[in-house]
């Protein structure tokens, strides 16, 4: 556990006050229990919790013994600093007396520049589920991130947890894999009650692939309750993306570049991709069938539930996230409409800024494969440092469909509705000549608006008519977003982004 090397580095250059932040806390509990029956504990010093529920515990009886068992948070802290023999101490959720009351803090902080002097060794570790140490603290204590099981870990867990019941012992090597897979993300206490969920469903018969769906909509419940992401379903595939023919292109040139032959070959992992341009013209379905083609996870971002209300948890929250991410990845990371998050005009004393600060380093820096896909209606919103090369492997503008394009998507939503043979049936270019400008959204309405008169009229077959007729009866939204298309089509033009759709397309907007 890297978690607990750092902490015995602390502990070993005389850190006296620690904070360890996690939300598995008898798992961390376990873990110092652990290091406290092992060689490398000093000899003669206990380890003593207190929490406000249970008081003071010896998990491992020290050399002198605490006679005061019943203290408020201020006596704990005289306690310990009066106490004869060398121990160290576990205060457990002591956060929450540290952001109410400032004598705590400062007797706190005193502690923490008193301890290190003393001849006999006495360490304070503060358990939180959160990084939750006021300022003043934050430069005195160091914190450690327990963060979420990894693989290995969560192996562990998913043995132990199968011991009794045996309901492993038929399991595949890639079953074994699989359920580990569903269950990174989710916290040692979580992924257990998920796994042991998964037992109760699956009887006597062991684990199998239906544990592995059963896991995984836990997981998908769990995150949801996070707030800031959600498990989200991948959609159909890349034949379900009428047109977009460079887009497409370019991220099946990137489907095996997480490969470990990719990292042997000496290609570096994608960061992510950008797409602007109006509402409709596919940019979510692009994220959304990603994930599916590359066989990923897809993670999306609610950028409303970063922003709680309390002071400092959207930083939190956005750590929290990118934690998630990391631990799940390989994973596709959608960020749906980006400029709402990070369009600076919160207005809430750089909340938003330092938010926006936290995730442009995360994706400047990140080693973790999780790629970003980002998608933006307005990007005169975008702070333009988001853009730049170096976060974003490519920024793609998703223009107006070209009259083929419009065909295709036409295609692609009669297919979905059950009808084949399309070239005889219907005449799909004169549809798609009367539906200039309308975007792939707006053809799908079209589509389902023709069928109700076909279904009113004794249910019989949808004709070329009703789709013609559906149209006249649409304005599309292009027709008052003119000017904003025309400003996204400058981008490709000076090279600031890449037009989503083929490269005859993209020379041919070029040369307006």
């Amino acid at each position: 556990m890297a978690w607990l090397d750092e902490l015995k580095l602390n502990a070993d250059a005389r850190v006296a006050v620690i904070h360890l932040a996690t939300i598995d806390e008898e798992d961390a509990m376990r873990a110092l229990a652990g290091w406290s029956q092992s060689g490398e504990w000093p000899k003669g010093m206990g380890l003593i919790t207190w929490d406000i529920g249970d008081q003071f515990r010896h998990l491992r009886e020290p050399a002198a013994t605490i006679s005061k068992l019943a203290a408020t948070p201020e006596t704990v802290l005289d306690i310990i600093d009066d106490y004869k023999g060398s121990a160290t101490f576990v205060l457990k959720d002591f956060h929450h007396f540290l952001e109410h009351s400032r004598k705590v803090s400062r007797m706190l902080r005193n502690l923490a520049s008193r301890l290190p002097f003393r001849t006999e060794t006495v360490n304070i570790i503060i358990t939180t589920p959160r990084f939750a140490l006021p300022a003043e603290l934050a430069h005195d204590i160091p914190t450690i991130d327990v963060g979420k099981p990894d693989g290995k870990q969560m192996l562990e867990l998913l043995e132990r947890e199968t011991r009794s019941t045996r309901s492993l012992d038929n399991a595949t090597h890639g079953l074994r894999e699989r359920l580990v897979e569903s269950a990174l993300g989710l916290s040692v206490v979580e992924a257990g009650r998920a796994f042991r969920k998964a037992i109760v469903v699956a009887g006597g018969q062991g684990l199998d692939e239906r544990s592995v769906r059963q896991v995984l909509n836990e997981k998908r419940h769990i995150i949801r309750e996070s707030g800031a992401l959600e498990l989200y379903p991948c959609t159909g595939s890349m034949n379900n993306v009428g047109g977009l023919g460079a887009l497409k292109g370019w991220l099946d040139e990137r489907q095996e570049a997480f490969s470990q032959d990719a990292r042997e070959y000496g290609l570096s992992m994608p960061k992510g991709v950008a797409l602007i341009g109006i509402p409709g013209t596919g940019k979510s379905l692009c994220a959304k069938v990603t994930a599916g083609h590359w066989g990923m996870t897809l993670l999306r971002m609610d950028v409303g539930a970063i922003f709680s209300g309390l002071l400092g948890s959207s930083e939190q929250n956005i750590r929290e996230a990118i934690r998630i991410a990391e631990v799940i990845a390989p994973c596709v990371l959608w960020v749906d409409e980006i400029e709402k998050a990070f369009a600076g005009s919160m207005g809430d004393s750089g909340t938003a800024s330092r938010v926006f600060a936290t995730f442009l380093t995360w994706m400047q820096e990140k080693t973790a494969p999780v790629f970003v896909f980002a998608t933006a209606n307005n990007v005169r919103r975008l702070p333009p440092e988001l853009l730049r090369k170096g976060r974003f492997d490519e920024v793609f503008f998703l223009d107006l469909p070209s009259h083929a394009e419009r065909i295709t998507i036409l295609e692609v939503h009669l297919r979905e509705r059950g009808y084949s043979m399309l070239s005889q049936r219907f005449n799909l270019a004169a549809v798609a000549s009367a539906t200039e400008g309308f975007v792939g959204a707006e053809l799908q309405a079209l589509v389902n608006d023709a069928m109700f008169p076909a279904f009113r009229d004794n249910r019989r077959e949808l004709e070329t008519e009703d789709l013609l007729n559906a149209a006249g009866a649409m304005v599309p939204l292009s027709a008052s977003h003119q000017e904003h298309i025309e400003q996204l089509r400058t981008m490709v033009v000076s090279g600031q982004a890449r037009n989503a759709s083929d490269d005859r397309n993209a020379l041919a907007l070029s040369q307006k």
